[in-house]
């Protein structure tokens, strides 16, 4: 068995274990409400979202996969990935605004891991806006590159939380895995590309992907 197989088998049997433990904690909940004022109980139920999460994360991405690339123009793609997002999770008060050029993007991707990617960044927006503002997403062709820009209008990320954003288990978020830009940024250096993070004090987050742009006779 390959090692890639292996890892997926094991994360998605941990994932099923961690779902059914958290569902029970649910049902005791649900039966028993005078549990929520005991001692760790939220702390409990904190740790398995948190470990759920994880497994969720780990058990999405095979380490060490071959890509299977397809030359895409991210236009569409990403279009495709927001309305995707948005038809997966209630966005509230969340919209879009592409602002893409009139040539095409054309890149050479593995579709599903950079749906991926792309679907890890639009979460990580939304939640940082507590699905209420814009996330606005621009692409620019350069003579060799393709960077695309995805900006939300968040509080933003903390100066000291930066510097260590794309680091294992490290989240803005209590309950996250702290693996989504971790994955993220493989994801993206696979396809010899890279990401940076932009942050001003109170002027949201922006990510941005700078990929090779695929010659298209």
């Amino acid at each position: 068995m390959e090692n890639n197989e292996y890892y997926s088998q094991v994360f998605h049997e941990m994932k099923n274990s961690v779902t059914l433990i958290n569902s029970y904690l649910q049902f005791i909940e649900k039966t028993h409400p005078e549990i929520a004022e005991f001692d760790y109980w939220d702390t409990s139920k904190n740790e398995t979202a948190r470990l759920r999460a994880i497994t969720t994360e780990l058990s999405q991405v095979k380490p060490g996969s071959q890509l299977v690339l397809e030359t895409v123009d991210l236009r569409s793609f990403i279009s495709d990935c927001c309305y995707g997002f948005s038809c997966y999770k209630d966005q509230g008060q969340l919209s879009y605004t592409l602002d893409f050029p009139k040539q095409p993007l054309h890149v050479l991707i593995d579709p599903r891991q950079f749906r991926h990617a792309m679907t890890n960044l639009l979460k990580n927006s939304c939640e940082a806006m507590a699905e209420k503002g814009t996330v606005t997403i621009e692409g620019v062709l350069t003579d060799t590159d393709v960077i695309v820009r995805i900006t939300d209008s968040g509080c933003g990320i903390s100066p000291d939380l930066i510097e260590h954003i794309f680091e294992p288990f490290v989240s803005t978020k209590e309950s996250g895995s702290g693996l989504g830009l971790n994955i993220t940024r493989q994801i993206i250096l696979d396809h010899c590309g890279t990401i940076a993070v932009d942050s001003p004090k109170g002027q949201g987050c922006t990510f941005t992907l700078t990929l090779p742009q695929a010659m298209v006779s």
